[in-house]
């Protein structure tokens, strides 16, 4: 199941990271919780057109510093939610080398987090009714329990496709 450590609070500053760290305070009142906003430098984020762009750029560090910035922001921003919502917070920005799935398990691993929080994605149409790709690799790669919180958005669609099949006998 879950380890012994802090829940960990997946942020990326939008309605669904927000109404994800909101849920995680009601879920787990007074646990500690990481929030955490994940980045990847500019310079290591791979493949051929990364390093084409690279290439036209004069100054990368600069804008892997900035980026770092901006994200522990978002993650300060998110551990603030996390807080006045009850729980004992922290923000943490997070460096990652591998696609997000991977980072946020290898995090929770390193964390022996109790559990994972994270928001899904609002998506249009039917792709609204399943989860992202995020999501869904870490809900079926965990070894932790995963808490996949809708945002208000895409519970509201959600909710409506779900009343239009009703009233169509479905």
């Amino acid at each position: 199941m879950g380890g012994e450590g802090p829940i960990l609070v997946c942020f990326d500053g939008s309605d669904g990271g927000r109404v994800a760290v909101e849920a995680a305070a009601k879920l787990f009142p007074g646990h500690h919780a990481v929030v955490a906003c994940y980045w990847q430098p500019f310079a290591e984020s791979g493949g051929r057109l990364a390093i084409n762009i690279l290439e036209l750029v004069q100054d990368p560090s600069s804008i892997n510093a900035q980026e770092e910035a901006l994200v522990a922001d978002i993650a300060d921003e998110g551990a603030a939610v996390a807080q006045g919502a009850g729980l004992e917070a922290e923000a943490q920005a997070v460096r990652i080398d591998c696609p997000i799935d991977e980072a946020v398990l290898t995090h929770a691993d390193d964390l022996d987090a109790a559990a994972i929080v994270l928001g899904s994605r609002g998506r249009s149409g039917v792709r609204s009714l399943i989860l992202g790709d995020v999501a869904n690799e870490v809900v079926q790669r965990a070894t932790r329990p995963v808490v996949v919180v809708p945002s208000s958005e895409l519970s509201r669609r959600r909710r409506e496709a779900a009343d239009g099949s009703r009233l169509a006998g479905g």
